[in-house]
């Protein structure tokens, strides 16, 4: 049997924990033609937070941005502790509301007022939302001109986890703001305090690998959610409340008001640290893919036995995204190796550690706040499956931090063999 592979994980997590200290080069973030035009108002006052919202409406939820801005932000609006400041983008076809604007304008949210193109702050045209450096822009433009000791980045529109090619979804620039690509323009701006995942299948510890170095809590669902996401007007209540709120406070604040949509899908959420709890979570997955791989021809059964009843995520209904503690649990009870049942026990407690809050209903009764990408074994790597477009030849091992930090990416590398 293969000795254990040497640990290298400390090291770069180590390097990775300092990405806030660095101002990072974004080569993958070309500027694009036009840049944002400078508010015509004098800067605010420094505030205790300024919540940002880039809310992505060139597609079919275009129609969510007024009732979002109108009948939650600005439920609540803007106060001298807390600015609200929305990037927003929209697009012909879904909607007419407040004027039928189909451009991207950003609006300081005020009590009571109406997403309309009177009351933006700045007109920045046609933008492309999938592209890093809007994303880059907005996060400067609001920093100059509403300033705070901290700041929350909340990140509005579809989503599916790790994969490119569907989050921040630019129907107009026919684009998406990919993982790797939100993870440099993170980086390009120092990262920020918090950052809320208004999106579907967030809560992905591959996910939470492009975030860690560029926020010390991220709050989110781990599997679908419904149009109306976070509830910003009880958000904005309860942190209009205790202004002096710390990211971990704000992120739980977040999932508890994650609340479901009309059509009631949301159905979890949580709220997860991204700091050392994060790291020693890492560290415990890394080294179980490692014994995993090493037992992977005397436990293959064992691990598919596991695999099959590890909780899936019902609303999202994709068979490949396992909740993480849980499947733990079960590789626990079904493989022999006391090794691995050992490596088991430091990602449950890991997972326990790192999740500050967690809610889910009924139907989600074994998810514990944090999912995981984990295939079922196919035959050899054949053309359009998830082995040989993700993990041998594409994204998951080429793009994704996690594959880096990490044994997962070789574990599935061998088990899809």
């Amino acid at each position: 049997m293969p000795s254990r592979r040497p640990r290298l994980l400390a090291a770069s997590l180590a390097l990775l924990a300092g990405l806030l200290a660095v101002t990072a080069c974004v080569a993958a973030a070309s500027p694009t033609a036009a840049s944002p035009p400078a508010t015509p108002a004098v800067p605010a006052p420094p505030a205790k937070w300024t919540v940002m919202v880039y809310m992505c409406g060139d597609n079919n939820l275009e129609k969510w941005v007024s009732h979002d801005i109108n009948k939650e932000m600005a439920a609540v609006g803007s106060s001298e502790d807390v600015q609200v400041v929305v990037l927003a983008d929209r697009t012909p076809g879904y909607s007419t509301a407040d004027g039928d604007w189909t451009g991207t304008l950003v609006f300081n949210v005020t009590k009571g007022m109406k997403a309309t193109p009177d009351q933006a702050v700045a007109d920045w045209g046609e933008r492309d939302m999938g592209s890093p450096q809007t994303l880059i822009d907005f996060v400067t433009w609001t920093r100059a001109n509403y300033p705070a000791e901290r700041y929350a980045l909340f990140l509005w529109d579809h989503g599916w986890g790790w994969w490119p090619g569907n989050t921040m979804q630019d129907r107009t620039s026919n684009d998406y703001l990919d993982m790797h690509e939100l993870r440099h323009a993170l980086e390009a701006v120092d990262g920020v305090n918090m950052i809320g995942m208004d999106t579907c299948l967030a809560q992905m510890i591959e996910v939470q690998a492009e975030l860690r170095g560029c926020a010390r809590a991220v709050a989110g669902s781990e599997d679908a959610i419904g149009y109306t996401g976070f509830a910003y007007d009880r958000l904005l209540t309860g942190l209009q409340a205790e202004p002096t709120i710390g990211a971990p406070g704000l992120a739980k604040l977040a999932a508890r008001n994650m609340r479901p949509g009309h059509d009631k899908w949301t159905a979890a959420a949580s709220a997860v640290r991204l700091d050392a709890r994060w790291d020693e979570l890492a560290s415990a997955v890394s080294d179980l893919s490692w014994d995993l791989a090493v037992g992977l021809r005397k436990h293959r059964k064992a691990y598919a036995r596991a695999r099959r009843q590890t909780a899936r995520l019902p609303q999202a209904g994709y068979p490949e995204v396992r909740d993480l503690y849980d499947a733990a649990a079960k590789l626990r009870k079904h493989v022999p190796s006391r090794m691995i049942k050992a490596d088991c026990t430091r990602v449950m407690r890991a997972v326990r550690r790192g999740v500050t809050y967690e809610w889910h209903t009924k139907a989600e009764g074994r998810l514990h706040g944090i999912s995981f990408y984990w295939p079922a074994s196919p035959a050899p790597p054949r053309p359009g499956s998830s082995f040989s477009q993700w993990v041998d030849f594409g994204y998951y091992g080429a793009q994704l931090n996690f594959t880096r930090l990490t044994y997962w990416g070789d574990f599935l590398a061998a088990w899809g063999r």
